[in-house]
């Protein structure tokens, strides 16, 4: 099964579970006039000290995606986010259209309003391939070293310490990354990144921002179930199995 594009979600095809890495970009980014490119082991602390990456709340967000797209024009999306880390996203979008995305424990769903079709991702028994899905979703830069180098740099703006991550695609493995470089910006005081830039290897830039950032009480379980019509075509593909069902 191939699953389809959906409002850029956000670092999913990062990780296309058969292509192969064999080379990287080979500049490393430069800090922008105001930055400052922070240490090895500064960068490493900051990933345990950030609001965002030490106590990560349940969330809720505001969503809007641009694609650049050189032959349509640029397209524009927005909609809720809805994250409960580290296993539970929701994407909802209603503009233009709706279309839905869930993670949701081992299981990814996306559905769009104009197939009415859903698709699943059953990733139970692919757990390194859900690890690093479950990071890419929910912001783990930690553990997304192991397909990226991640490099910081330090600014401010609006009062405070802004904070830029560029993340370049290592090379000579078999990692699983399709985007070649990844740029994600955050307050200090943040609870999420509330800008994202995908550059792909190759195909239209994509550039999400999140408004509205809101801690939330946990959400319960009926708060990611998916309210589908009854006609609804269903799908589901067992990542590590050869064969679909």
């Amino acid at each position: 099964m191939k699953l389809h594009y959906l409002a850029a979600v956000p670092f999913l095809f990062v990780l296309c579970l058969s292509a192969r890495v064999v080379a990287a970009d080979s500049d490393v980014p430069q800090a922008l006039a105001g930055e400052t490119m922070l240490a090895p082991a500064d960068a490493e602390k900051l990933l345990s000290e950030l609001p965002a990456f030490k106590d990560p709340q349940p969330i809720k967000a505001h969503i809007k995606t641009e694609v650049a797209d050189e032959l349509m024009g640029a397209r524009v999306e927005e909609g809720e986010l809805l994250l409960d880390r580290p296993a539970r996203v929701l994407r909802r979008f209603t503009k233009p259209s709706v279309k839905i995305w869930l993670l949701d424990g081992t299981l990814l769903s996306e559905y769009g309003a104009k197939t009415k079709k859903l698709y699943v991702k059953d990733f139970s028994q692919a757990p390194r391939a859900l690890k690093l899905i479950q990071a890419a979703f929910t912001g783990d830069l930690k553990t997304l070293k192991e397909l990226f180098d991640v490099f910081i740099f330090k600014g401010s703006a609006d009062g405070q310490a802004l904070y830029r991550f560029v993340l370049t695609r290592k090379g000579g493995t078999d990692s699983p990354a399709l985007y070649k470089r990844i740029q994600a910006r955050l307050y200090e005081k943040g609870l999420f990144f509330h800008e994202i830039e995908y550059v792909p290897e190759s195909g239209d830039r994509v550039l999400e921002r999140y408004t509205e950032i809101a801690a939330v009480a946990k959400p319960a379980d009926k708060d990611f179930v998916l309210d589908l019509p009854d006609d609804v075509v269903r799908k589901t593909e067992v990542i590590g199995k050869s064969a679909d069902k």
